[in-house]
């Protein structure tokens, strides 16, 4: 029989934060995941409003924004949001989740949109990086669409 004391032995008290810890630590990396997921969402919707406002652009000036060399996507100040913002063709030009001032396109683990127009505007690439395979029919890593 118990002595009449009200509370927990330091082995319960152990035991349950145990248990608390290794539960915690599998909803955090379940988070993880489901947060990287989202954000690749969201990058193939920028992408897909990208396009939209080039579409809207090449329409209206016969031509792409001219970018001749590779430029990150900042939203206020590169080629190509200054063009598209100019032309009113979008309210906002978006750009990357994880976006961070003074990243190059193509490194590794940088997540930022490319933008480049070829053929004095004739035709353009944007890069861009997924962080995960959840996108239907494409891998992790960057990503080049053009029109």
């Amino acid at each position: 029989m118990r002595p009449n004391n009200q509370g927990f032995t330091l082995i319960e008290l152990l035991v349950v934060i145990t248990i608390m810890t290794v539960i915690l630590s599998v909803v955090l990396v379940m988070l993880s995941g489901a947060t990287a997921k989202g954000r690749d969402s969201r990058r193939e919707e920028d992408i897909k409003s990208l396009q939209s406002a080039l579409n809207l652009y090449i329409n209206q000036f016969v031509a792409y924004p001219l970018c001749p060399q590779e430029t990150v996507v900042d939203g206020r100040t590169d080629c190509l949001s200054t063009a598209l913002l100019e032309a009113k063709v979008t309210q906002g030009v978006p750009k990357d989740p994880k976006y961070k001032d003074n990243e190059a396109c193509g490194g590794q683990g940088v997540f930022v949109y490319c933008y480049q127009s070829q053929n004095n505007g004739t035709t353009y690439t944007v890069r861009y990086h997924l962080e995960t395979d959840s996108v239907h029919g494409k891998s992790a890593g960057w990503q080049i669409i053009s029109p």
